[in-house]
């Protein structure tokens, strides 16, 4: 199994991003706030979550899981596991707070080459 791994990337801000390797090679980049709330990091539950996901022990043989599956996260953060299952597939509604808006907005950007469902984040409350 491939770890994530930090690409340090210079900022006076202390920004990085983070780097989360998929079973099919491709990279999942993560772009993270050096400070700020619990939201501005991937957190290494999300790791977690997002490699348990592409296992054939959830998926099973065949067509993935999450294919053409709606997902809603609610309080995404960084938005590493709704990204991961729109890389399967799903249909994705990342959510978070006003100041975090940006950051996911950024994440989706960066990584929309890898999306074989859809994402979008909105906010939450609204």
């Amino acid at each position: 199994m491939a770890a994530a791994r930090e690409a340090p990337v210079e900022d006076p801000l202390q920004n990085f991003v983070r780097v989360l390797e998929k079973r099919d090679g491709t990279e999942l980049r993560l772009q993270q706030y050096g400070s700020g709330g619990v939201g501005c990091v991937v957190w290494d539950a999300a790791i977690v979550l997002c490699k348990y996901l592409e296992t054939p022990g959830f998926s099973g043989e065949g067509a993935h899981a999450l294919s053409r599956r709606s997902v809603l996260e609610l309080g995404s953060g960084t938005g590493a596991v709704g990204l991961m299952a729109a890389t399967l597939g799903a249909d994705v509604v990342v959510t978070d707070l006003e100041e975090l808006q940006d950051l996911l907005k950024r994440n989706i950007n960066m990584n929309k080459h890898l999306v074989t469902g859809s994402v979008q984040a909105k906010k939450f409350p609204s």
